[in-house]
């Protein structure tokens, strides 16, 4: 765990009176030491600027502790991470996070990924597809564990993984994304917008599951219009997981 510091400042408070001055005059100005103990004293910097019979102390502790987020640990030389529930922004920060600090302030390369979710957000699902392969290309060694639910956003998330293993009894799902919309007006450019947006957004999504599945475009585009279901059997022959466990 990494260090926390604690910095404690000392005041010196000096009361003078004419009826107590000594007779050489005016007390002078005495250096006040103040300690600092530093956990890790590699990491402290001390500096010492003396003038006009001050003295002023700085410290400049070079900030490299980094915290993983409240669903992530560390066990050994192995890092967990946990996707549950309906997939937000919140993912997609706190994945960010976690393989920032593995990155950067340790050597574990090989993280464990739990999860279990219906999907949510699709721009949210996407972006932590894409956190992971871009992991990977920097030397991570992702391994997906699934249980209970893996549909909609979720699946291309869980198919990028190094290594996909599900539970016996997890159910899969695919379907076409959906726009959420206020009631308003809307013109037929806008249409026109909101088709080249959910066409961008099923391109992406396919091509993610096509890159690493056994099913090719035109399958998946099938499976994805008509919304299906599927049982971890058919995940294992289709080449969406690599091994019940």
């Amino acid at each position: 765990m990494l260090s926390r510091w604690i910095l404690v400042a000392v005041f010196g408070l000096s009361l003078v009176s004419c009826a107590t001055m000594p007779a050489g005059g005016p007390l002078r100005p005495q250096e006040v030491v103040v300690k600092v103990q530093a956990a890790d004293p590699t990491n402290v910097k001390v500096s010492q600027d003396v003038s006009n019979e001050r003295i002023n102390r700085s410290m400049e502790v070079p900030n490299q502790e980094g915290h993983l987020s409240q669903l992530s640990f560390i066990s050994k030389n192995k890092a967990f991470v946990k996707i549950f529930s309906g997939l937000s922004v919140s993912d997609v920060t706190r994945l960010w996070n976690d393989l920032c600090v593995l990155e950067n302030n340790t050597n574990i390369r090989d993280v464990n990924l739990f999860i279990n979710s219906p999907g949510g957000d699709a721009f949210s699902g996407l972006a932590l597809a894409d956190q992971i392969e871009r992991a990977r290309r920097k030397g991570f060694h992702i391994t997906a564990h699934a249980s209970g639910i893996i549909a909609s956003a979720a699946v291309p998330v869980f198919a990028v993984c190094n290594q996909r293993f599900a539970a016996p009894g997890t159910i899969f799902m695919v379907h076409e994304a959906a726009l959420w919309k206020w009631p308003g007006r809307e013109t037929a450019s806008d249409i026109r917008s909101q088709n080249e947006l959910m066409s961008l957004l099923r391109e992406r999504y396919i091509g993610k599951l096509t890159a690493n599945t056994k099913l090719d475009k035109g399958k998946w585009e099938e499976l994805e219009k008509k919304t299906t279901w599927f049982s971890v059997e058919k995940a294992l022959d289709w080449g969406l997981v690599d091994k019940i466990e």
